[in-house]
């Protein structure tokens, strides 16, 4: 169960920091957005080798005290950092091996009814529909922030995005 109980927004990114999940594009639409979302914080869970180029980024763009990259997590705790998130990021790029690579994050915040907004890759065109994700245009920081105000702003979409996701997992349970 979430246990969060401030006001702030809380994005949240979990998985691996290199170039094809596309983190850097994340964190320049948090940039975008950073004034009009003055309680919105992007945390960020993993490793990687693009872990010093982003936090030089998040630094250059004056987000330091507002994207926090946390380092990696034991396996069992991840879930309990996902829950207490308000939206999901997934902002891989649509290459050769990131846009047919199906995110297991994606499933992960469904089933603990976190709304995601993730790249408009092939493969999560091809699983899911924008009745269950917000998609953005991958490669594209100006529609990731498009996304992110649009979810931040309007409650009834992401309740109704709410009450998709809940139905997709059921639908698609293992037992199924």
């Amino acid at each position: 169960p979430k246990v969060r109980q401030d006001n702030k927004l809380i994005m949240i990114y979990p998985g691996s920091l290199n170039r094809r999940q596309g983190v850097d594009i994340a964190i320049k639409a948090f940039a975008l957005i950073k004034s009009k979302i003055p309680q919105a914080e992007f945390h960020i869970y993993g490793d990687g080798a693009d872990r010093n180029y982003l936090e030089s980024l998040a630094f250059e763009l004056g987000l330091q005290d507002r994207v926090l990259l946390k380092g990696s997590l034991p396996i069992y705790e991840v879930a309990e950092k996902m829950v207490n998130a308000d939206l999901g990021i997934e902002p891989k790029r649509n290459d050769m091996f990131a846009g047919d690579a199906m995110s297991t994050k994606i499933l992960e915040f469904m089933s603990l009814g976190i709304p995601v907004i993730a790249s408009e890759t092939r493969v999560h065109k091809y699983y899911f529909d924008d009745s269950v994700l917000t998609f953005f245009k991958s490669d594209d920081e100006q529609d990731l922030a498009r996304c992110m105000l649009l979810l931040i702003e309007n409650t009834a979409l992401r309740q109704k995005m709410l009450l998709n996701i809940v139905q997709f997992v059921q639908d698609y349970v293992w037992d199924k």
